[in-house]
């Protein structure tokens, strides 16, 4: 047989060859799908009009004053019940709180999908740490809703963890290293958003006599000057960091 030959029939076997892991990889992902989409309608199966109703008023309030003034008796109130009657619905407070964590989160990962076959497994996690950080900044204290949740009831957190592994197990990753990664970058993501929701706000900072402050720490004073006010790079200064994490990964 000629080299020509022998290298066409090379090329044609790896040709099948990556055809079939790529049908491979797209039945692995309708089943992740249809998986999820299953334990969610059993959830909203389990759901009723009066605990949406709930659900959506303990969020009212959550975005009115933060996870510490959450109260079941603020709740009931709210919708013109008595607090023990929530009790019919939620087997307790942090059950209510997983759902809320649930909700939180579908607002923003409603539509999130495992990395096709033409995305960098690098970009499609930060745009998917990024949702993740848009959905808990849209609450005050959604972070730490959100951190703090059981992977059921919130199955949407469950959800980002196997999307998470399952794209970076298709682009070739190990699934302990995947692991290692998704699991640091997802823990990231979490403590930036803590910071970011427990940082001062503009007026507090105001109060503070800086120059003094600043006296003991010249590192932390060249630090402030070269990374700019925190509050208009926000997001850039999140992706830097968690682009660190995913290079370092990649070393």
């Amino acid at each position: 047989m000629h080299d020509k030959s022998r290298r066409q029939l090379s090329a044609d076997m790896l040709a099948r060859k990556q055809e079939l892991i790529n049908r491979r990889l797209d039945a692995q992902r309708a089943r992740i799908n249809a998986r999820f989409e299953h334990k969610q309608a059993h959830l909203r199966d389990k759901q009723n009009v009066k605990q949406d109703q709930i659900i959506e008023a303990a969020l009212l309030l959550l975005q009115e004053g933060g996870l510490d003034a959450l109260s079941l008796r603020d709740i009931a109130r709210r919708l013109n019940m008595q607090a023990p009657a929530l009790y019919w619905y939620f087997r307790n407070k942090e059950n209510l709180i997983d759902l809320m964590a649930e909700a939180i989160l579908q607002k923003e990962l409603h539509s999130l999908k495992v990395r096709a076959d033409d995305e960098s497994w690098q970009e499609w996690l930060i745009g998917h740490m990024s949702q993740l950080r848009r959905a808990m900044l849209a609450y005050p204290d959604g972070a730490r809703v959100v951190a703090g949740a059981h992977i059921y009831p919130a199955i949407t957190l469950a959800r980002s963890f196997e999307y998470s592994l399952a794209s970076l197990a298709s682009a070739g990753i190990e699934l302990r290293t995947a692991a290692h990664i998704v699991i640091t970058a997802t823990h990231y993501t979490f403590g930036h958003v803590i910071e970011e929701q427990a940082s001062p706000s503009a007026d507090d900072l105001a109060k503070v006599d800086t120059i003094t402050l600043f006296e003991s720490y010249p590192y932390m004073r060249e630090m402030i000057k070269v990374m700019g006010d925190p509050s208009t790079g926000a997001d850039k200064n999140f992706v830097i960091g968690l682009e660190y994490i995913i290079r370092g990964a990649t070393v």
